[in-house]
């Protein structure tokens, strides 16, 4: 049977001594933690992405209903003109309404798209 030498500070042991093997082992488990957490923030930051936004449209006292009908059309091409007019009078009314909820990314499309028509918009979690 082999009898170990003490190691001085500036040698290494092989795999059997229990050297540099564990230490590799050990970085191996710290590495995979490591990555696992990179993992689970990077989820976070994909679930915000997800989170699903309100576009709503802000009373202003300078355009006309006819203009904000046909804006609305234009910028967010699924209403109809009922649904439209609806919007128009909820936000003339309360100052501001919500025209739909959608994802962020596209939610910020509709906003851009409605301020460049020269309406005030904005989003807000839903």
């Amino acid at each position: 049977q082999k009898q170990k030498q003490p190691l001085s500070p500036l040698q290494m042991a092989d795999a059997d001594g229990g050297g540099a093997g564990d230490m590799e082992k050990a970085n191996q488990s710290e590495a995979k933690s490591a990555t696992m957490d990179r993992t689970d923030t990077e989820d976070e930051e994909d679930e915000d992405e997800e989170e699903q936004y309100r576009v709503i449209l802000h009373n202003d006292e300078v355009h006309t209903f006819n203009y904000v009908i046909r804006s609305l059309q234009k910028v967010m091409g699924t209403l109809d003109r009922k649904k439209a007019f609806d919007i128009c009078t909820l936000t003339h009314g309360q100052g501001q309404a919500t025209i739909g909820i959608y994802w962020k990314q596209q939610a910020m499309k509709y906003v851009v798209g409605l301020q460049r028509q020269g309406l005030t918009a904005s989003i807000a979690p839903d």
